[in-house]
């Protein structure tokens, strides 16, 4: 919500000046440059809080912390390159490791990776909570 509030200033400032430069005059630069400012230092502040959080959603569906890691590194690995189908590739990781952080707690560690019930791989895992 803060960032979408912040661009939004961003984008009002940033029409503003634009505007005004177009008439001739040299006004709500500082602004624009302070509004980037604030910008990125609260994107800076939240990078840390943003992992704590991640890594605990994790670890709370029964995966070790390290695999936010193992799959921002994958991500990072296949954006770097210029290709389409590297981009594709980074995208479903980025959508597997979203169905990951929705899973409910403790489900890979009640029903493992496959099923329900480690000796029979037909039964589809449910995402009700059996307890």
């Amino acid at each position: 919500m803060i960032f979408i509030i912040l661009y939004s200033l961003l984008a009002i400032a940033g029409f503003a000046s634009v505007t005004s430069i177009m008439n001739g005059y040299n006004r709500g630069v500082g602004f624009l440059i302070f509004l980037l400012f604030v910008i990125a230092v609260f994107a800076i502040a939240i990078i840390i809080p943003g992992i704590a959080i991640c890594v605990r959603r994790v670890r709370d569906t029964g995966l070790t912390g390290w695999t936010v890691l193992v799959f921002w590194l994958l991500s990072l690995i296949f954006t770097s390159n210029d290709s389409a189908v590297m981009e594709t590739i980074s995208s479903v990781i980025d959508i597997i490791f979203l169905v990951i952080l929705c899973l409910p707690t403790g489900y890979v560690s009640k029903h493992g990776w496959w099923s329900a019930n480690y000796g029979n791989d037909i039964t589809v895992p449910s995402l009700r909570n059996d307890d």
